[in-house]
């Protein structure tokens, strides 16, 4: 009797294992303390920053401040030595008795502190007084340099001004830089607060001028706004000797 070959059955494969899930790495407890605290250096050193710069500005701010006092100062208080009898106060009119008289020579100091003076030495001037919050002085001062622009100063004769009455609180301060916005070129004598220039030379009012030969002696005074052709006039008439 035949027999027939039977088929062997073939083992089932087994499926393959499925992959172990990827978990997410979580940061350590030791990890996230080394985390925060390089954010608390990073923070720490840019607060730093922030306060030296502060700092830095402060000490800036402080030496300007420092800086303008000692510029101030040296406007209200310098040092004024005035030699001489005090002339007359004078506001103006025909008739003026300090004519004649031998004017106070000044000693003092220029915006920068330097010294400067107003003395007898054999030249003539002619001495303007002004005053920076004063409406009169500020029209004059532009005006009168806009002439000695285009004239210049006599030979022979100098035009000398006296800044007074300064004060902090008034219009128009500091004097210095008025003057030298306006390009002002006369030098420049500063008074003390106690106005001792302006009381030695008898001024009630502004602007003021004194003309003094070059003994010293008055020619003549004006009180109030001038036309810059009048001041020429008295310029060229002190150079001439008159």
């Amino acid at each position: 009797m035949a027999r027939t070959a039977g088929k062997r059955s073939q083992p089932k494969a087994r499926p393959a294992a499925a992959p172990a899930p990827v978990r997410a790495t979580l940061p350590t407890a030791k990890t996230e303390e080394e985390s925060t605290g390089l954010g608390k250096k990073i923070m720490l050193v840019g607060i730093g920053l922030v306060v030296v710069a502060a700092l830095a500005v402060l000490a800036i701010n402080l030496a300007t401040e420092e800086q303008q006092g000692t510029d101030a100062a040296a406007f209200l208080s310098p040092d004024v030595t005035v030699t001489g009898a005090p002339l007359t106060p004078f506001a103006g009119g025909a008739e003026d008795n300090s004519v004649g008289a031998v004017a106070p020579e000044i000693q003092s100091g220029d915006f920068s502190g330097a010294p400067i003076s107003i003395e007898h030495d054999g030249t003539p001037k002619l001495i303007l007084f002004l005053a920076h919050w004063c409406d009169h002085c500020r029209r004059e001062v532009p005006a009168l340099q806009s002439w000695i622009n285009a004239n210049g100063i006599p030979a022979g004769v100098e035009l000398v001004s006296v800044a007074t009455s300064i004060s902090e609180i008034r219009p128009n301060y500091p004097p210095d830089v008025w003057l030298e916005r306006e390009g002002w070129t006369p030098p420049v004598l500063v008074d003390d607060e106690a106005g001792r220039i302006a009381h030695a030379y008898g001024l009630t009012s502004f602007p003021y001028y004194v003309a003094v030969n070059g003994a010293g002696e008055v020619q003549g005074r004006l009180a109030g706004e001038q036309p810059p052709s009048n001041v020429g006039a008295i310029l060229a008439s002190l150079a001439a000797g008159g």
